[in-house]
């Protein structure tokens, strides 16, 4: 199977027909569209009005009241032009000619649900609160994701896919719409990880029933952070020397990764016979064992869902192929692959024909980054690579 990711604002902009005849050229046979979403800014290079489209983070599809009975989270609504329910137009338009749809769900990283409900948004040892990032020990964020998931589920789709599943870094902010941060000092991966550390009061009260000292723990990582701060040319040393050092933190992470654990347990059930996939990218690491530190423990989480999605967005087909192996030898899941026809990752068609034959092949299923960006060039170089023969 050939997968693309892709936004319901881009396949609701161009003739229906034409969209259906792109994707049967293409050889596509399935399609990620975005249905619950981070706010964004898009250029669509094939686009002829506007090339840009903005959107606050929330829902392209119509939630289904019910299923939030239980959450004071109201589920934030996009509407797209004319079209209401634009992720339901989108799965009857492709369904219909025989197009498999996967909901793709982002999780915690979400500006527009952390400003309208700032009481769940995560919280530094210091006491700073991210719009940008949910944090996932509030079970009342566990109950807006199952009524998510839910509502998703009744749409009849053929997946949900998973990306933002780990606790989030306060490094990736966003805007209501869109925007930037800056930062002259956290440089490193541990840095970066450390400093993102959630310590809000539904962390401190999960914590309560697990083996952490959640306020020694606090006291270390302000610690650390503040040498990091005074000294920001000195790099730390790894995740896994930070925590032989100071083992209060190894339980602090067991205590995170028994969070998405639970959480994961819960969107699964609620997703009924709907497969769940995940977008293997958390912990700022996309190789199986780097989520530990944002909650993601592989064998935790394998348990609960139906495929990975190994991503590979590096121009390294070394370095691409040993994650692809790592994460076939290390679940009991189909593994697939993920590649981005981003310039700035594959330059050439070349480069781009070489990893679908050598890394693509790897995997179960080919999924492909993302057909909302690609101009007309890039879409030859999709077809010319992976679509079927004409008969």
């Amino acid at each position: 199977m050939v997968a693309v990711w892709s936004y319901p604002w881009n396949l609701l902009s161009h003739d229906p027909n034409q969209v259906v005849r792109e994707f049967d050229e293409l050889g596509v046979t399935s399609v990620t569209v975005a249905a619950h979403y981070h706010s964004i800014r898009t250029l669509d290079p094939r686009s002829t009005d506007g090339l840009f489209e903005s959107y606050s983070g929330g829902c392209y599809f119509v939630p289904d009241e019910k299923y939030f009975d239980e959450t004071p989270i109201d589920p934030p609504v996009n509407e797209i032009d004319d079209h209401p329910d634009p992720f339901g137009d989108v799965v009857e338009l492709l369904t219909e000619n025989g197009i498999d749809v996967t909901a793709w769900l982002v999780c915690f990283h979400n500006s527009r649900l952390g400003r309208d409900n700032p009481q769940f948004r995560t919280e530094s040892a210091f006491g700073d609160a991210h719009d940008h990032a949910f944090c996932p020990s509030h079970p009342e964020v566990h109950d807006y994701f199952d009524g998510v998931v839910q509502s998703l589920e009744d749409y009849g789709i053929d997946a949900i896919n998973l990306e933002s599943l780990g606790f989030p870094t306060a490094f990736h902010g966003h805007g209501s719409t869109f925007g930037h941060a800056k930062n002259h000092v956290v440089s490193g991966t541990p840095e970066e990880l450390l400093v993102s550390q959630c310590f809000c009061s539904a962390c401190q009260e999960r914590a309560a029933s697990h083996h952490v000292d959640f306020d020694g723990a606090r006291e270390i990582v302000q610690s650390l952070a503040r040498d990091i701060l005074q000294k920001p040319t000195s790099q730390m040393e790894s995740m896994e020397q930070l925590v032989e050092d100071h083992p209060v933190l190894g339980d602090l992470f067991d205590f995170r990764a028994t969070v998405i654990e639970t959480f994961l347990e819960r969107i699964a059930a609620a997703s009924g016979d709907v497969d769940l996939t995940y977008s293997a990218s958390d912990g700022l690491g996309r190789g199986p064992n780097d989520g530990w530190p944002a909650g993601v423990v592989l064998d935790a989480v394998q348990t609960h869902l139906d495929r990975i999605i190994a991503l590979c967005y590096t121009d390294d087909c070394g370095l691409a192929e040993r994650r692809v192996r790592e994460y076939r030898n290390a679940v009991d899941i189909p593994v697939d692959v993920g590649l981005t026809l981003d310039p700035n990752v594959l330059g050439t068609r070349d480069d781009w024909r070489t990893f679908v034959a050598e890394i693509g092949a790897l995997g179960d299923d080919l999924h492909v980054y993302n057909h909302s960006l690609m101009s007309e060039e890039h879409l030859d170089w999709l077809e010319t690579a992976i679509a079927r023969p004409k008969n």
